[in-house]
């Protein structure tokens, strides 16, 4: 059970006063260990407590201190009391040799040595004290195990009085092991214990070994759970006794029970739970079935267990009425739990179906081996048959039963979708009884709600089997028609509805005259999506009434006309500004006391679907009403920067102006947006001029204000454009970082000939001159006009004069020869 220490050289310790002796003993010990030697006791004690010798060779005759009192000093000395001593002496008295060994001598040695005999009695007590210190280490190595055993380990004798115990704190009974030694086994144990084990302690003197289970009362009232073993094991002598091993199982009982009590809980609520329950085994058998089990199924679960589970729960589609596999096979095929079904019904061992929800797991052990599945059902008529109830009443309008707006809703989207797949066109109807509230009120409500259902009738006699009739609430009803054939039959359709619904009503209280007002839209033609269906149609059905009621009117001409723009300008910005048609094009600006081009300023142009060119006055603003000029703006403002940059490495550094509109300088990015171009077409921003109208200025002056300073710091020239035109404020000037007036061209055109359009013009140049501003006159047609705006100060212009707004390349041969166009213009 142990292992043997490692092997050490013996240390051996001659004591003589000698030398001669010392060096005879010597030779004779010299291969049987580490011999030392000392020449008085007071040095062999010192160096025996220096390094505790295995054998000490000890002469008797020393001067000083003998022999008799150094064996004395070291059996005196705890830490030398077992080192064995032999002495060495020329006595030959017994009586000697008895001296010595009463008080401590192993053995006796004459002299002169007899080599042979010595050799032998020292590898004797050697080999005696090995084996006695290996025989004290395995009895400490034992002592220690019996301590630390988690067990109590107990010797009683036949008069069963304890002679040994392991428990030295006193931890299982509340008596130490040192206290117990020879107390009675009743004293120990207690008396109820006692009681319980006498027996079986008699039956161990007896002969026999009984192991048992037996629960213990300790002294502070616990109990302990313990498992018992009982040896018989006699004393020397052949007197009878035994061993006793309890092992403390109190833990392993109360999981156990802790376990038989869940069983029980769990049987018990699977019995009590609505839902029915049965458990099979791997092999898909059942094991057990809870009582709603028993009564859905018709077994008892004393005849299905053992049954495999489809004869048990046959399933079959709930539609059809075929035969489905049963979950738990599923189950136990793949491992995994199977999520509810919907569609299933029970066959019961009557005959009869029973509609069903059920959902199944598999069964694991705490090895993730697998023990079975089990399946939970519950009969679900009741509950289906409520929620279709509760689902048509969700969908419909409790008074004419016609889908309510939230079906409604759901139907639009849907022909939505497939009109969109299809191509096909989808209408929408929206009808309102005229003056019903005035009926309403005059007979009460309900009449009104009977009128309302029979207009509900009528409107249902009317459509097609696929359109859908739906009541929002109060008197307006919508329909909603996929697929119509042509616009001409939702013409045709919607006079039949002003037909049914204008038929006299004859109700017990009386006759009722109605008429009704309907507005139409269509996708894809005039609504791109649910929402502009409702509001498209809702506008009609208003201009119907407008228009003298009863009647019907399609969304307006000119608002699809808008729509179909917008929707083009839409997908021509998605496809991106330069496939999607956008060009930009530039007017030149001239200084006309040098006759030379010092600027141009860009305009942007759009090739629509048609490859007709539209102007900006019939896309931008709709553009800036939908927030598109944002993507729009940034690309002239790159385009231009680009051919800027371009005809600045061609040697003709030109100011390019290009638009800005209150919606970009709204967005909050623009600055960053003109860094991001000047950053990335490499044009100097000194170069870049932005035009802004007296409106932007007056919308928001502060955030105006931030905006426009940042872009002075990025070094761009500011321009306000229009001057003149609308909100004139000379505080604007002051306040705002503006470096060029650009004099609307409203006061160019009419300055010849109308003194006020001439004040104005000198007024706004005089006012640019004392702000240190630079000028530029918008819309010169003539020369009469550049003369008169020359000698007004007024030196560069830019108008058809000198050029109209051209593509790029136009511009570009535009530039190669300007000083002929000029000459040809003005000069």
């Amino acid at each position: 059970m142990f292992n043997d220490p490692p092997h050490e050289q013996a240390r051996i310790l001659i004591v003589d006063d000698m030398a001669s002796n010392i060096h005879v003993i010597r030779e004779a010990v010299r291969d049987l260990g580490e011999v030392r030697f000392a020449t008085s006791g007071q040095a062999a004690l010192e160096m025996a407590l220096r390094a505790v010798p295995d054998l000490i060779l000890l002469d008797i005759e020393m001067p000083g201190m003998d022999g008799y009192a150094v064996c004395q000093a070291i059996k005196a000395t705890p830490q030398l009391s077992d080192v064995p001593v032999i002495f060495v002496t020329s006595h030959d008295q017994d009586v000697h040799e008895l001296h010595a060994l009463n008080i401590g001598g192993v053995d006796f040695l004459h002299k002169p040595l007899n080599v042979p005999v010595a050799r032998a009695r020292i590898q004797t007590q050697l080999a005696l004290q090995s084996k006695t210190r290996q025989l004290a280490a395995a009895q400490r190595d034992l002592a220690d195990v019996l301590q630390r055993l988690p067990a109590f380990v107990a010797y009683w004798n036949a008069d069963l009085c304890n002679e040994f115990a392991n428990d030295e704190a006193g931890h299982w009974f509340g008596i130490d092991a040192d206290a117990m030694r020879g107390m009675s086994a009743r004293a120990v144990l207690g008396e109820a214990n006692f009681a319980a084990l006498e027996p079986l302690l008699l039956d161990a003197l007896g002969g026999d070994s009984p192991s048992f289970d037996l629960s213990l009362t300790r002294r502070d009232g616990c109990v302990l759970h313990g498992q018992v073993a009982l040896v018989h094991r006699p004393q020397p002598g052949g007197r009878p006794g035994c061993l006793m091993l309890i092992t403390d199982v109190t833990e392993r009982k109360r999981a156990e029970q802790a376990l038989r009590d869940e069983k029980e809980r769990i049987r018990i609520t699977l019995n009590s739970i609505g839902d029915a329950v049965i458990a099979t085994d791997p092999a898909g058998c059942v094991t057990f079935l809870n009582p709603i089990a028993e009564e859905m199924t018709g077994w008892l679960a004393k005849e299905a267990i053992g049954e495999p589970i489809e004869r048990i729960m046959p399933l079959q589609a709930s539609d059809s009425g075929r035969t489905v596999g049963n979950p738990v096979r599923l189950v136990l095929a793949e491992r995994r739990t199977v999520g509810m079904t919907l569609d299933r019904a029970l066959l019961r061992r009557d005959g009869r179906v029973l509609e069903v929800e059920d959902s199944a797991a598999p069964i694991l052990d705490h090895a993730g081996q697998l023990t079975g599945a089990i399946i939970v059902f519950h009969d679900v008529r009741e509950a289906r048959a409520l929620a279709v109830k509760m689902m048509h009443l969700a969908h419909h309008d409790a008074l004419t039963n016609l889908p309510n707006r939230t079906l409604l809703q759901d139907r639009t989207q849907q022909a939505l979708q497939q009109a969109e797949n299809s191509g096909e066109r989808l209408g929408l109807f929206i009808l309102d009884l005229d003056y019903f509230k005035v009926i309403n009120d005059s007979v009460g409500h309900s009449i009104g709600d009977h009128l309302l259902q029979e207009v509900a009738r009528r409107l249902q006699r009317a459509v097609r089997s696929g359109d859908t009739i739906s009541r929002q609430g109060g008197d307006e009803f919508i329909i909603l028609m996929p697929d119509p054939a042509s616009i001409e039959q939702l013409g045709a359709f919607a006079n039949r509805l002003l037909k049914a619904v204008s038929e006299p009503y004859q109700l017990a209280e009386g006759r009722f005259d109605l008429s009704v007002s309907i507005g139409v839209s269509l996708y894809p033609d005039d609504s791109k999506d649910q929402e502009e269906l409702y509001r498209h149609a809702d506008a009609a059905m208003y201009q119907a009434k407008e228009d003298g009621r009863n009647r019907y009117r399609f969304f307006s001409a000119e608002i699809e006309e808008a729509l179909l723009t917008r929707q083009a300008l839409e997908r021509h910005i998605r496809m991106g500004a330069e496939q999607g048609g956008f060009q930009a094009y530039y007017q030149p600006k001239v200084d006309v006391t040098g006759a030379a081009v010092v600027g141009v300023e860009a305009l942007m142009r759009w090739r629509d679907d048609n490859g007709d060119i539209i102007s900006p006055g019939h896309f931008i603003p709709l553009a800036e009403e939908t927030g598109l000029i944002v993507p729009l703006g940034r690309f002239i403002l790159r385009q231009a920067c680009l051919d800027g940059k371009r005809w600045y490495d061609a040697g003709r550094p030109l100011r390019i102006a290009v638009n800005v509109s209150a919606v970009q300088i709204a967005d909050g990015g623009f600055s960053d947006t003109v860094r991001s171009v000047l950053a990335e077409t490499g044009i100097a921003p000194e170069l870049l001029e932005l035009e802004i109208t007296e409106g932007v200025l007056a919308a928001n002056v502060a955030q105006t204000m931030e905006v426009l300073t940042g872009l002075r710091g990025l070094g761009v020239s500011i321009a306000v454009d229009d001057f003149g035109t609308g909100y004139s404020n000379l505080a604007y000037l002051k306040q705002f970082p503006i470096d060029v007036l650009k004099i609307d061209q409203s006061f160019v055109r009419d300055m010849i000939g109308d003194k006020s359009n001439t004040a104005i013009i000198s007024a706004i140049i005089s006012m640019a001159n004392g702000l240190g501003l630079r000028l530029v006159a918008e819309g010169v047609e003539t020369a009469e006009q550049e003369r008169e705006l020359l000698k007004m100060g007024c030196s560069v212009m830019q108008g058809f004069l000198y050029g109209r707004p051209m593509p790029v390349a136009e511009m570009e041969g535009w530039l190669r020869n300007d000083v002929q166009h000029l000459a040809g213009g003005s000069l």
